[in-house]
């Protein structure tokens, strides 16, 4: 859904994860609301209707992220405009 989301180059798109990096989700959702078009952003949040163990959905996020499973990245196209990358990588 983000990749083609950002194909459209219109769209501010995040990927987010609060419970392992909850400054990177705040960014981006403040960016999404100041960015004049539409945005997207989608987070990834398991839960025990999953079988996910609430007692463990910390621990599997952080496995999820780490492993690349789920990046977590901001696209806004308003940096483009500017000659900056609109994609920035905020997991390793």
């Amino acid at each position: 859904l983000c990749r083609l989301a950002m194909t459209y180059k219109t769209v501010y798109v995040a990927s987010i994860c609060v419970h392992v990096n909850p400054q990177q989700a705040v960014r981006a959702m403040l960016e999404a609301d100041a960015y004049p078009g539409p945005s997207l952003i989608v987070a990834y949040s398991p839960c025990i209707s999953q079988g996910y163990a609430m007692a463990e959905s910390i621990q599997h996020c952080q496995l999820a992220v780490d492993s690349g499973y789920w990046p977590l990245f901001r696209y806004n196209p308003e940096l483009a405009a500017s000659g900056n990358n609109p994609f920035q990588l905020d997991s390793k």
